[in-house]
């Protein structure tokens, strides 16, 4: 068929065998075969090559993809992304400078390459269709190719687990959301990230700051149930009516605006929309002088509390005393700062550093921008991004100080110290560091499940799935980190069954992420599923060669040895060593 938009390709049955560009794909088999060379994909993986491939030329949406590969599933936001990570690595692609998959800004992705029918002689007889011909000379088997780990990587991951790298209540998943219940007579309420209408799309930081300090400010109101920043951000430039929105969201309100900022000029539109029938319950626009940013943050928190009808005593106001107010300056730094920060790059934490930095020298007094600066030096160790991991979290443990010298009321302050103390194997210091920050912000949802981590290496899982709980009533499109949490203490409490869902569901989401499938395969092995349990020690050890079970034993802080015993003995039966 020939498609206007994209190459001209002749009809295929993408259910058997095809050929995308050089590329043979067998997709009963799970693989690409090209000349003596085989590359196996994982079957999610396959199928998202086989989708593309049924719409060569045509922009699919991360929606698309999510609904017809994952139909049915509770996924995150990066799993379609490391599918397309995984698929063009396996297919030898630059997402830089695409030969087969083009990724389309805010729309989706696109297969570029030409798609038509499979030679002939490619595949042999069981692999989508009797071969013609004499099959090729057996290719080796190989799994597509990921980034060597280091032996000093072994511990990332563990302080900062979560993935949850946040600056509050930040940053990004997706997948359709689980519902939750909403407690009685509690109003809940989902800020939707606001919309950029200024000339410049490079101002998006800064309607993301605004709609990420909303977040955090009404997080603090005992009587408001907000969602998180994963779980509304997963609906940036989304159609989706409210009533569909607040239904996934489980809440009753959304708050949606846009903001235009221009020199030092601001416009900011805000509407309250009753989810159960889209009627506006309240609405305002603001026109400001950039410098009247805070008090306009102060203003709009008072009004959308006073719709709401929440009263508030001196006990639950919107912000606590502060000791410093930031320059506008300063802010536009942290606010530049942090949307590097969220991109998850070594390249991007560096930016996020200079921004911080920046906004530290412009002003000195900024409690928030050391803390920001201590999350970032923390990450360099958390995501293995340096061979200097004690240095690094010294460096973010003196940031995190400063911070509070200037002022304790910053939240992220307690979740850097609670990392930090989880890293030195100080698990009741880290609870009660986690304690402090949800006192701040009793809707800080990352913090509950850096909290259940945290229980579920200092050997308490009962009470880890009682924070896990509150964190995806507050974070309900369930990321994968969350599922990996969940699944260990399910697993650390004997229940494999639930261990397994849970952890088979992180792997499809994140399968790059090598503590995920630690924990599946040991589950595996609990259960007598052996074979599963040795793909996925194969898994692991594809992502991290120099993994060995001595390093779960000298870094992971698990503090009950007889559950540590019981981990590594399941470790041992799925073949690790």
């Amino acid at each position: 068929m020939n498609n206007d938009d994209g190459p001209a390709t002749a009809e295929i049955q993408t259910d058997e065998t095809f050929r995308v560009a050089d590329w043979t794909v067998d997709a009963p088999g799970n693989r690409l075969l090209r000349g003596g060379e085989e590359v196996r994909l994982e079957p999610r993986v396959m199928r998202v090559l086989v989708y593309l491939a049924r719409h060569p030329g045509r922009v699919v949406s991360r929606d698309e993809l999510e609904r017809e590969v994952w139909s049915g599933m509770v996924v995150g936001y990066d799993a379609i992304t490391n599918a397309l990570i995984k698929l063009r690595r396996a297919l030898g692609d630059d997402s830089r400078a695409p030969r087969l998959i083009e990724t389309i800004s805010k729309h989706g992705y696109r297969l570029i390459a030409e798609v038509g029918p499979a030679p002939v002689a490619a595949v042999g007889s069981g692999a989508g269709g009797p071969a013609a011909t004499a099959p090729p000379a057996p290719a080796r088997p190989r799994t597509a190719r990921r980034p060597r780990l280091r032996p000093w990587m072994a511990l990332a991951g563990l302080v900062l687990v979560i993935a949850l790298g946040t600056l509050a209540i930040l940053h990004r998943t997706g997948g359709p959301a689980v519902p939750a219940e909403t407690p009685a007579r509690a109003p809940s309420i989902a800020v939707l990230p606001f919309d950029n209408l200024a000339a410049d799309p490079a101002r998006d930081y800064f309607a993301n700051g605004l709609t990420e300090d909303l977040i955090t400010d009404l997080s603090k109101v005992p009587a408001l149930l907000v969602v998180a920043r994963n779980s509304v951000f997963a609906y940036k430039d989304s159609d989706a009516p409210a009533e569909r929105i607040g239904r996934e969201l489980g809440v009753r309100f959304l708050l949606l605006g846009s903001v235009r900022r221009e020199d030092r000029q601001l416009r900011l539109n805000v509407r309250l929309v009753d989810s159960q029938d889209a009627r506006t319950v309240w609405a305002e626009r603001y026109d400001r002088e950039l410098t009247d940013i805070f008090r306009l943050q102060d203003e709009l928190r008072s009004r959308i509390v006073a719709a709401l009808k929440i009263e508030l005593t001196p006990s639950t106001g919107l912000r606590p005393e502060t000791s410093h107010a930031a320059s506008v300056e300063a802010y536009d730094e942290l606010l530049r700062g942090l949307d590097h920060y969220g991109r998850r790059s070594f390249e991007d934490n560096e930016l996020a550093k200079a921004h911080f930095q920046r906004a530290i020298e412009l002003d000195p007094g900024y409690a928030r921008a050391y803390a920001a600066l201590a999350l970032a030096w923390s990450r360099d160790a958390v995501d293995g991004w340096t061979p200097a991991a004690d240095e690094a979290m010294a460096r973010a443990e003196d940031l995190a100080r400063q911070a509070l010298r200037r002022d304790p009321s910053v939240p992220q302050i307690y979740f850097i110290q609670a990392q930090i103390a989880l890293y030195r194997g100080r698990h009741a210091d880290a609870i009660r560091q986690t304690e402090r920050a949800i006192e701040l912000v009793p809707g800080y949802a990352d913090a509950y499940a850096l909290q259940a981590w945290i229980l579920h290496f200092a050997g308490r899982p009962a009470r880890g799935l009682e924070a896990m709980a509150r964190a995806i009533r507050l974070n309900p499109r369930v990321p994968s980190i969350y599922r990996l949490v969940r699944g260990a203490l399910y697993y650390e409490r004997g229940d494999n069954a639930r261990a397994i869902a849970d952890l088979e569901q992180a792997v499809s989401m994140n399968p790059t992420f090598q503590m995920i499938r630690l924990w599946l395969a040991a589950a595996y092995a609990e259960a007598g599923r052996l074979d599963d349990a040795g793909w996925q020690a194969a898994e692991a050890m594809a992502l991290n060669p120099d993994f060995t079970l001595a390093y779960i034993r000298r870094l992971y802080p698990i503090r009950d040895p007889e559950y540590l015993e019981r981990f590594l003995g399941d470790l041992r039966r799925a073949g690790l060593k």
